[in-house]
């Protein structure tokens, strides 16, 4: 027994050893495949809010809580970026809806920050220019007073800045809110490699609890 044990002991030590490290290897690979995506680490909780839709119905930051939101700060007679980054939401909606996740696990937020020219019937009139319509089954556009808006705007993150001629400087971001009102990302939609696919993966990615 001695003889075959002082023969084999070093056969048996690989292969222990061997096995030690491909388990170590299985778990690593487990693990990254896991693992968070760091892009989407949670930054703060987004702030509360109590708006109104455009049929003057009051919405709350908690009447949305449970789905994952894409929240937009905007107005309507924007001269330059709006236009062009609600149509990107409006291609966003449209492959959600295709997930089945539109309305049902994740929703749009465009929130004006120039509620005084953007009435409800300004706003409903803004959404006919989009060939995809934004749906209200999944997307609300919000109004508030002016004020609380651009503070409200502050708090996310988002610089809003009234100008001489009654226009506004703002951030031009699109934010993402997990379903427990955790900011998750800042999109700067200025960025021309920006697309909906990048937006779609990360609220599919949320959606699943991520």
């Amino acid at each position: 027994m001695n003889t075959f044990f002082e023969k084999n002991w070093f056969k048996l030590a690989l292969g222990v050893i061997l096995i030690a490290m491909i388990a170590s290897f299985a778990y690593k690979l487990w693990a990254n495949s896991n693992e968070a995506d760091p892009r989407l680490t949670a930054m703060k909780q987004a702030p509360s809010f109590q708006l109104q839709d455009l049929d003057g119905k009051s919405v709350a930051s908690q009447d949305t809580d449970g789905k994952v939101r894409l929240v937009y700060f905007f107005y309507s007679f924007c001269p330059d970026v709006c236009l062009p980054t609600t149509f990107l939401l409006t291609q966003v909606q449209e492959e959600l809806k295709k997930k089945g996740l539109f309305g049902t696990k994740a929703e749009i937020l465009s929130i004006t920050v120039d509620p005084n020219r953007d009435t409800p019937e300004v706003l409903k009139e803004f959404r006919t220019k989009f060939e995809s319509k934004p749906d209200p089954s999944g997307w609300m556009f919000l109004r508030g007073e002016e004020a609380k808006i651009h503070k409200l705007a502050e708090d996310y993150g988002i610089m809003v800045i009234k100008e001489k001629d009654g226009n506004f400087s703002h951030s031009n971001a699109i934010l993402l809110v997990d379903p427990k009102g955790k900011i998750r990302n800042y999109y700067d939609a200025s960025r021309p490699e920006l697309d909906a696919d990048h937006i779609v993966k990360d609220v599919v990615t949320l959606s699943k609890g991520k």
